[in-house]
């Protein structure tokens, strides 16, 4: 791989793929920390709702340190302050004196703190490879993250019933620590950048979001298809496996065949360049829509799992075509800031999409609520690929990035 020559993309690499290890475990840890101080589902639910409302809240003003501050700098601020929050929680844990209150509140916190890392990266990565290795750096990050899935989630299971949630999270805490430490390795020039005040820059980033029509149209439409699809299949999923599949065990076959299609995606992803980015990576994610019909229809995992192997393809290699798109196409000065409005759009909905699926279920049905799933899937993005700002658009030579004369 010529990405993985460069030795700042190398460090930059394994600085994703620790981290990414520590993000798959967190969740296990987590929810056992909040139970193991005598917290119930509902407030695991709201760890969890904590970590997600901050991050969202907090992503189009990382948006702006991204492009305001040097990229690599910034996302070793937020590896530290993410390595801060592990470690409180973990010793709060260790020491037995940890509160749920306590965890909540620095749940919120750990969210904050992310949310400066993921607009700093997509900005970095354009300034580390060269232009035509942009799809190829994408893809091998793309590797190292759903990679990382079923590493971290056995590691988080193991730690967590061996030793405990609080070791767990100090764990998590050295997997942010190595990531800085890594980061801080990496050698890049920074962009040229004036710097205004931070309302017209919030102002500018979201001109430049909603100036290319594609972009804001598919975020839009992933975010409802987090809303509408997504949220009950993955909230409705566990209840129909423990009454019709035989449990958890079938559940995690299932979610086991995602992950596995989201690395074949990130795989495919090396190499693939359509002419249309946009409609292929719409087109590919259509047959997501099988695995919420065959769950609808309380389908043997024999058939869910395959299913939801393609709907992990999908999304996984619909990914890697977009980051590389997005890269090549808004301005370097701009990245993080549209980068920060797109994750921002697209997760808006998703945790009403977990309070309200059971909910909504109960009323129309859970069969009829994951077959509308589908069917809206289908119908959207037919309707997506046939807008002329999305069929439009077609791969051309990237935007090249302007180093300043000094390295920081």
């Amino acid at each position: 791989m010529e990405a993985l020559r460069d030795r700042n993309f190398r460090l930059l690499f394994a600085a994703r793929a620790i981290s990414y290890v520590g993000t798959y475990l967190a969740p296990i840890a987590v929810a056992f920390a909040v139970l193991d101080v005598g917290g119930s589902a509902t407030e695991v639910g709201l760890s969890f709702a904590a970590w997600t409302i901050a991050q969202v809240a907090t992503l189009a003003f990382g948006g702006v340190i991204g492009d305001r501050f040097p990229r690599r700098a910034v996302m070793i601020a937020s590896d530290t302050g993410s390595f801060a929050v592990r470690a409180a929680m973990g010793a709060l844990l260790v020491s037995g004196h940890a509160q749920v209150w306590e965890l909540i509140v620095l749940q919120a916190c750990g969210g904050a703190a992310v949310a400066f890392y993921s607009p700093a990266s997509y900005g970095l990565v354009p300034e580390v490879v060269r232009a035509e290795l942009l799809q190829q750096a994408n893809s091998l990050l793309g590797i190292a993250r759903y990679a990382a899935f079923p590493l971290g989630a056995a590691a988080g299971g193991t730690i967590v019933a061996t030793v405990g949630s609080g070791t767990a999270l100090l764990f998590d805490a050295g997997t942010y620590g190595a990531s800085a430490l890594l980061l801080s390795q990496v050698r890049v020039q920074s962009l040229e950048r004036i710097r205004k005040s931070f309302v017209h820059e919030l102002r500018e980033g979201w001109s430049a979001f909603v100036e290319q029509t594609w972009v804001w149209v598919l975020c839009l439409w992933i975010a409802l298809y987090f809303l509408i699809t997504y949220a009950p299949f993955f909230v409705l999923g566990p209840y129909i496996a423990k009454h019709s599949m035989n449990g958890a065990g079938s559940w995690g076959i299932v979610v086991t065949g995602e992950g596995i299609g989201a690395l074949l995606g990130a795989l495919v992803g090396l190499r693939f360049k359509p002419r249309r980015p946009m409609v292929a990576t719409a087109s590919i994610f259509l047959p997501t829509a099988i695995q919420s019909a065959l769950l609808a229809f309380h389908a043997p995992v024999e058939l869910l799992a395959p299913a939801a192997l393609f709907a992990g393809f999908g999304f996984s290699c619909g990914s890697v075509v977009w980051d590389t798109a997005l890269q090549q196409t808004i301005a370097p000065e701009k990245l993080a800031r549209v980068s920060a409005y797109g994750w921002m759009s697209a997760m808006v909905f998703l945790p009403a999409g977990y309070a309200l699926a059971g909910p909504i279920a109960s009323i129309v049905g859970m069969r009829e609520y994951l077959l509308f799933g589908a069917a809206w899937l289908i119908v959207s993005t037919l309707f997506v690929i046939r807008l002329p700002s999305v069929r439009g658009f077609v791969s051309e030579p990237p935007v090249e990035a302007v180093p300043a004369p000094a390295a920081t």
